[in-house]
């Protein structure tokens, strides 16, 4: 075989390793994976939270590309439980070098949250708000929430 060939050969085979090894780190979190990092995330929460009769739950979590750019983030809808009062939170968390970190949260009230879905980058929460005769622990009016994330933050979405 020629040096040619050796170069070409290595530097093929240089590239390849490249190209695997970027693509493997820009793989999506699996399910699991994506579970244990919204799970690391709201268990910080709780370490800041503060009050002992306080906790607070993961709930759904998707992984998804929020903004067309070929990563996914984790979005995690959590529950605050306190002694006689609940309230949903949502979260996106984006992938900066190997972690994922915070990077926007819903900042109004979210009602009752029964679940979530992603799709073409929209967040969607089916809830339940309280209509005017219901009682505090029974809300009743269907309600469709919707957001879009960019880095940094989640906005309605119509």
């Amino acid at each position: 075989m020629d040096t040619w060939s050796r170069s070409s050969i290595l530097l093929a085979a240089c590239l390849w390793l490249v190209l695997a090894a970027t693509s493997a780190a820009a793989a999506p979190p699996d399910a699991e994976q994506a579970r244990h990092i919204a799970e690391q995330f709201v268990a910080a929460k709780q370490a800041e939270g503060g009050n002992p009769q306080e906790s607070y739950e993961t709930g759904d979590v998707v992984a998804a590309d929020l903004d067309g750019d070929g990563q996914h983030e984790i979005v995690v809808l959590w529950t605050l439980l306190g002694p006689t009062y609940w309230s949903h939170g949502l979260a996106v968390l984006a992938r900066q070098g190997t972690r994922y970190v915070p990077s926007g949260e819903a900042q109004e009230a979210l009602g009752s949250v029964e679940g979530m879905s992603v799709s073409g980058g929209v967040i969607q929460l089916k809830t339940k708000w309280p209509g005017p005769n219901d009682p505090r622990c029974c809300p009743t009016v269907a309600k469709t929430l919707r957001y879009r994330w960019s880095p940094g933050k989640l906005t309605p979405a119509k």
